[in-house]
């Protein structure tokens, strides 16, 4: 537990300090909760969650991505387009039931995603899809989904 708040901590601690632009918002699915972004750069940026996993037997996660972002672009009948992006992170969660109850579960993510981005209001939109591999407390795999809303600062 110690280290999903370190990693929380440290997450909001660099939106917090960032120049460019940064978001806040909700995602729903699997997991559900607090989701935050921030630009560090031109079409990278560092995204995470604080959320509750309803999959498997996990409860509270953090997970946290290096994003590259507008790796492809989709023209559809909109003011803007829909934007494909990619990335590599890490996810931490608290293994709720079964054997390992109580336990931390550990590996990397690897999340792929469209977003839409509207001026007014400063809302970016998203649906995702993330494959994990843990490596703690036992080696396998597991697929995060969601959509999400958040709010352009």
């Amino acid at each position: 537990m110690k280290s999903v708040v370190i990693a929380v901590s440290l997450l909001f601690s660099l939106t917090c300090m960032a120049q460019e632009e940064y978001q806040l918002g909700l995602v729903l699915g699997s997991p559900t909760g607090v989701s935050g972004k921030m630009a560090i750069g031109k079409n990278r940026s560092i995204d995470g969650a604080l959320a509750y996993s309803i999959a498997h037997d996990l409860g509270l996660e953090f997970h946290a991505d290096y994003l590259i972002e507008n790796a492809y672009t989709f023209a559809i009948n909109a003011p803007a387009p829909l934007e494909l992006y990619y990335g590599i992170g890490g996810r931490i969660a608290i293994i709720n039931k079964g054997r390992h109850k109580d336990d931390l579960a550990l590996g990397p993510r690897a999340p792929v995603g469209l977003s839409y981005t509207i001026s007014n209001p400063n809302l970016q939109f998203f649906v995702e899809v993330a494959i994990i591999l843990n490596f703690i407390p036992d080696t396998n795999a597991d697929i995060d989904g969601g959509i999400g809303a958040r709010y352009r600062f």
